[in-house]
């Protein structure tokens, strides 16, 4: 399913309760939300189908890296920072092991890069959330 910036914004909030749902409690919950917004409850029921058949499938299970069109960023400096290799990918974005090496500090730390979906108030509240988990 493709989705503009503007419909991902609008189902996310509701994809995110959904997925904290099971069984009985997400299917009241969609019939909810189908009776209030039924364009916006199709719209979900098809993520939340692609979503099962991913995780069937064993998609989240595998545990090789491979984050495409990111090697050109390895050297990259960033203020006091250098990228050196990426560490992980996710839904909020990318992390990036970079050293400091300005002379007030010579360690490693790591740096990330949001994802471009989360632009807003509630990608940075989301962004927050997971700095105090």
């Amino acid at each position: 399913m493709q989705l503009t910036p503007e419909q991902w914004q609008a189902l996310s909030p509701y994809l995110e309760e959904a997925l904290e749902k099971v069984g009985e409690e997400r299917a009241a919950w969609m019939a909810g939300l189908k009776a209030q917004n039924p364009a916006l409850a199709e719209q979900l029921e098809v993520l939340l189908q692609e979503h099962d058949s991913l995780l069937a499938e064993g998609f989240l299970d595998e545990r090789t890296l491979v984050l495409p069109g990111n090697a050109g960023l390895e050297g990259q400096k960033l203020g006091a920072y250098t990228l050196l290799s990426p560490l992980g990918q996710g839904g909020m974005g990318s992390v990036w092991l970079a050293e400091r090496n300005d002379g007030r500090f010579e360690r490693q730390v790591a740096v990330k890069f949001l994802n471009i979906s989360l632009l807003g108030n509630d990608g940075e509240q989301r962004f927050k959330q997971e700095g105090r988990d």
